[in-house]
């Protein structure tokens, strides 16, 4: 699963990096259920795992389902969901509870690479040059 080119992409990361792991929390509690994205740079590829009894497994399962030597992880959650949204700028993603509160964090974090970004939040999303890459949900999302 393609979708950009590799400057523009380390760019995103680099921009995006220092946030992604504040939906990652410390102790994994009974019943949760875990999920991650893995991107790697050189090729913009990036790989899921979902639904994992840890954080652990799922950074695992994410970075093997991404099938490249330099994918990382970008960002781990439980009991929700997270979104990638490009742009011709760049990419981004976040996490929430909902698909919804995380495609909304996902599209104001590319409005840090394109200002247009926001206005798909607002339902005018072929104004805005952006759009929803991949959602990913665990099983126990709201």
């Amino acid at each position: 699963m393609s979708f950009m080119g590799k400057a523009v992409f380390a760019v995103a990361a680099s921009v995006l990096a220092a946030g992604s792991v504040l939906g990652a929390g410390s102790a994994s509690a009974a019943g949760d259920q875990w999920a991650s994205i893995a991107l790697s740079d050189g090729q913009a590829i990036y790989g899921v795992g979902v639904n994992e009894a840890s954080a652990e497994a799922a950074q695992a399962a994410a970075i093997a389902s991404c099938h490249l030597a330099d994918c990382k992880v970008v960002t781990t959650w439980a009991n929700g969901c997270a979104v990638l949204v490009e742009s011709d700028n760049g990419i981004a993603w976040a996490s929430g509870a909902t698909r919804a509160e995380a495609e909304r964090k996902a599209y104001e974090n590319l409005s840090e690479l394109t200002p247009t970004a926001l206005l798909a939040n607002t339902g005018s999303a072929g104004m805005s040059g952006s759009e929803v890459v991949d959602a990913i949900c665990t099983a126990n999302a709201r």
